[in-house]
């Protein structure tokens, strides 16, 4: 029996803009779901990311550093690190996973990127969103919870988690204007957005925190990726 083929969007190393990488706790999360990570290196060449599409059933946008507020159409304010090589590459492997219909999940920027991708803005950091916020970025261990997250009803993270559950946090940026393809479905105390889903797709889910370092300590985010795992085998 084949297994699903799960594509993980690589990253570029801070000191070394030319090399790739992939986090390995994405890489544990998906061998734990039952399915092959397979890293997909950072490319600019077209060709290239037509065969990720053809060889993957499902992806993972992973977390990283800030998207460059050029491509929502803003100046650079408060946000912090960016790439313009990585964010190119990005963008045009999500535009052709979501052609493809083919199921994904966003992690931390990878929320981030289904927003800007379809059209919407980011917070550059969530000071501009309220001074009294929630602190998003936690300083404990990664696998520890930090806040709460409330969830809409009718969508597959209420289905997997109920109402409410406690997330670890590492974000200093949020959506701001959400785009017309996606629905909001949970949200922290403070109104920040922590995830959405794109209508009428199979699955097609961003969270804002990161359920694979939550694994680190318990299987509590395991049914999330096992979902992601189903709905790429279908």
């Amino acid at each position: 029996m084949e297994k699903v083929i799960i594509g993980l969007s690589a990253n570029i190393n801070d000191d070394d803009p030319i090399a790739n990488y992939g986090n390995v706790a994405y890489v544990e999360s998906v061998l734990k779901s039952g399915a092959v990570p397979l890293i997909l290196p950072v490319t600019s060449d077209e060709d290239v990311i037509d065969e990720y599409i053809k060889i993957c059933d499902g992806f993972i946008f992973t977390g990283g550093e800030d998207i460059s507020p050029l491509f929502y159409n803003e100046e650079p304010r408060t946000c912090a690190r960016t790439s313009i090589i990585l964010d190119e590459y990005q963008l045009a492997l999500f535009h052709k996973v979501y052609a493809s219909k083919k199921p994904f999940l966003g992690i931390c920027r990878g929320l981030q990127l289904m927003n800007v991708a379809l059209g919407g803005t980011l917070y550059q950091d969530i000071s501009e969103y309220s001074k009294n916020a929630l602190k998003h970025a936690q300083v404990s261990d990664p696998s520890d919870v930090s806040h709460s997250v409330t969830f809409a009803t009718d969508n597959i993270l209420h289905t997997l988690y109920g109402d409410k559950i406690y997330i670890n946090s590492y974000h200093h940026q949020a959506i701001n204007r959400v785009a017309d393809d996606l629905r909001v479905i949970g949200k922290a105390p403070d109104g920040i957005i922590e995830a959405v889903e794109v209508i009428d797709h199979k699955f097609a889910i961003g969270v804002q925190w990161h359920p694979e370092k939550m694994l680190i300590k318990d299987d509590e985010m395991l049914p999330l990726f096992k979902e992601l795992v189903k709905k790429a085998g279908a």
